[in-house]
């Protein structure tokens, strides 16, 4: 896999910040990785959440992958697309995110 089919928190993290959290940080972050790109990619992404990262609000998730999940409609087709490299609490965390985005009405629980 190439590094431009690799989406990596350690960017957002630099091995200091342990919990990452706020509506508006997902936003940048979705920006920063350039999401709307990889949505439409035919290949799959990885999304690698280092172990030193704890923790992922919700909030922040869904800053940063609701329009995504909106987009796939369904956690099934979503995590088909974005393979996610993280610990299990972690990963019950981005689980946690996908099904509040797909609940949310109108496509997002934030409005962009």
């Amino acid at each position: 896999m190439t590094d431009e089919m690799e989406i990596n928190f350690e960017e957002l993290s630099n091995d200091r910040v342990r919990n990452i959290s706020g509506h508006e940080r997902g936003v940048e972050a979705r920006k920063k990785f350039k999401l709307d790109e990889f949505d439409a990619l035919e290949d799959s992404v990885e999304v690698v959440v280092p172990n030193t990262i704890e923790a992922i609000a919700t909030s922040f998730f869904q800053g940063m992958f609701s329009k995504s999940v909106q987009q796939f409609k369904s956690k099934d087709a979503f995590l088909e697309h974005y393979k996610f490299r993280a610990s299990p609490s972690v990963m019950e965390q981005i689980l946690r995110g996908i099904d509040r985005s797909l609940a949310a009405r109108g496509g997002a629980a934030f409005k962009y």
